[in-house]
């Protein structure tokens, strides 16, 4: 068994040298070994900018972007284990029949504390950085403070959702007297905490960075605007942190002001183009007329939306925040091995059979086939054939999205949908992995206003009621039409889902899911939605036929049932954090894990 010790200490990386913790059980037991202090490091600017830099290189490793695709996906009703994962992978076989065990690796949450750390440190010693670099001004340190706060809060934000209450601290540990042993503080308390933070810091954000240097250290991270924390993924982040809260209306405020934001960058990329071509965003118009500019799937090209965000290049104009693997010429790139692991591995790295450890929930690929709809409205919808490859007939699939850098789908008949299968679609999967990871893109704003302004409404029947209604419709309506090739099948304004509350909440749920299926949100949000109602009874309509055996046997009886474990040994280790009671009585004996 591995004992991790953590410490913090300065590495060199390639392009930057940053502070990180290593081994067990994190921040809770720091010894630092190299001593690095305000007089061997934190100097000038360039000091700054190369431990931000290695706050988005942490952020890059297979096993931070591992855990967000695993905590936020894999218990979800959209994955299924591949047939050998239980000799494959048996750690993430056990999380599959939700036999969540505190020995198992998925547990460890280092990576975001290491983050959190790294964040700590930068937001103490950039004000004193710029006393001794007068290159460094106060409004370049305000910056900086804001990105690190973000990155920090968000870090956060996963844990909470993950791990319910977990130990919260903003202080940066680095001599021996800082170390503590901190107790676990509730989830909204962490969650009023961050969003204070955000508040605070907003208006010190950057807009938009420059243009790509190769002489910026951070440059070397990020190709545009959307790879690094700007003020518009600040306002992401507080509209889906303020609907955890249940502040709904500030909720809305902020995904407007994202909107808002993207309007504006349309008018400022496009706004001069005489010939607007059909592969830039096109402004949509909803039943109640509401206007967004998104990509659009149409009959001769449904692969258009797919490419545009997910494809070879990424950092589309709808994305507002994601880490970029992009391939930096002469052999050298930062892969995202971790998408290719979970749903498919590159060529030349084989481990599954091409398919990853994950599969898609055979359920989603039958109703293409058997026309009996519950995960989509119907065939034309775009996205079933771009997140899934599936063999003749819809008998099985392998999951795409995150994994193929380009996709076209040609029916036996030529260029349309619906057809009955997919034998001759087209995924280009490169040698290497430099899928981009997205934390916030446009329409996954657009769906949490929707859903903000649902949870306002009530079932009384007044104007304020409809209009609240209305605005949250043209939302759904606007994802769901520029993902479906045929125009007959959009959403009807005049359907009982677009007037009647329940129904268009559960439309709004629904949506989410066929729009962010397998980036890492689909648990989360069964988790919030089960916040909403007191209980985890939702999930447990939904998931519970998934799993068989396991802790949670598959009924998910209590809400704590809904968080992971804390890892057994930051128990050992931390005798201020206790184990939650559904998981304390587990017994490990008979319990092996093949990567501990």
């Amino acid at each position: 068994m591995t004992h991790i010790f953590s410490s913090l200490r300065n590495i060199a990386l390639a392009a930057a040298a940053a502070l990180t913790l290593a081994g067990c059980s994190d921040f809770l037991e720091i010894k630092p070994r190299d001593q690095v202090t305000e007089d061997n490091f934190w100097n000038e600017k360039t000091d700054i900018d190369q431990m931000v830099a290695g706050c988005y290189n942490a952020m890059q490793s297979e096993g931070f972007i591992n855990n967000c695709i695993v905590w936020g996906e894999s218990r979800s009703d959209n994955l299924y284990p591949t047939d050998n994962l239980d000799s494959k992978e048996y750690n993430l076989y056990q999380i599959m029949r939700e036999n969540l065990l505190p020995s198992n690796p998925y547990t460890k949450w280092i990576n975001f504390y290491d983050v959190i750390n790294k964040a700590n440190a930068i937001i103490e010693m950039a004000p004193l950085v710029s006393q001794r670099d007068p290159a460094f001004r106060q409004s370049d340190v305000q910056a900086i403070i804001a990105e690190m706060t973000a990155l920090r809060s968000l870090c956060y934000f996963y844990l909470i959702r993950t791990f319910d209450e977990v130990p919260f601290y903003r202080q940066a540990i680095q001599e021996e007297q800082d170390v503590q042993y901190l107790p676990a503080t509730p989830f909204n308390q962490v969650l009023d905490n961050i969003i204070t933070d955000l508040e605070a810091v907003r208006g010190d954000a950057i807009v938009h960075y420059p243009a790509y240097d190769q002489t910026d250290a951070i440059g070397g991270l990020y190709y545009t605007t959307a790879n690094r924390i700007t003020r518009t993924a600040i306002d992401a982040m507080l509209a889906e942190m303020y609907l955890w809260q249940g502040n709904y209306p500030k909720s809305v405020e902020a995904a407007d002001r994202v909107i808002a934001q993207k309007h504006a960058d349309f008018e400022e990329e496009y706004s001069h183009t005489t010939s607007m071509s059909t592969s830039i965003p096109q402004l949509i118009t909803a039943p109640n007329g509401t206007q967004i500019e998104l990509y659009q799937v149409t009959t001769n090209n449904p692969s258009l939306v797919h490419n545009a965000i997910f494809g070879i290049n990424g950092n589309s104009f709808e994305s507002i925040f994601e880490l970029a693997f992009t391939y930096r010429g002469s052999g050298s790139f930062i892969e995202n091995t971790a998408f290719g692991r979970l749903y498919g591995e590159m060529k030349g790295r084989d481990s599954n059979n091409g398919a990853g450890f994950l599969t898609p929930n055979p359920d989603i690929i039958a109703e293409m086939s058997s026309k009996s709809y519950n995960f989509w409205l119907n065939q034309y919808d775009a996205r079933f054939y771009n997140n899934i490859e599936t063999t003749e007939k819809y008998a099985d699939g392998k999951v795409r999205k995150g994994v193929a850098s380009s996709f076209n789908v040609t029916s036996l008949s030529g260029n349309a949908l619906p057809f009955d299968n997919t034998r001759s679609s087209v995924f280009s999967i490169s040698s290497y992995q430099n899928r981009n990871f997205i934390f916030y893109r446009l329409t996954d704003i657009m769906l949490i206003k929707a859903e903000a302004l649902v949870m306002q409404a009530t079932d009384e029947d007044s104007e304020t009621n409809a209009e609240l209604l209305r605005k949250a419709f043209d939302l759904v309506y606007l994802v769901n039409a520029r993902s479906c090739t045929n125009r007959t099948s959009y959403l009807s304004a005049t359907r009982p889902y677009a007037r009647q509350r329940n129904q268009l909440r559960q439309l709004i749920r629904d949506e989410r899911n066929r729009e962010l299926m397998y980036e890492g949100k689909r648990w989360f949000d069964l988790l919030r939605y089960a916040r909403q109602e007191g209980s985890p009874a939702v999930v447990r309509a939904i998931v519970g036929s998934k799993v068989s055996s396991g802790a949670g046997g598959g009924s998910f009886p209590s809400m704590d049932a809904l968080f992971w474990p804390y890892n057994k040994d930051e128990i050992r280790v931390n005798p201020n954090l206790h184990q939650k009671s559904i998981y304390a009585k587990d017994d490990e004996s008979n319990y092996s894990s093949g990567n501990e």
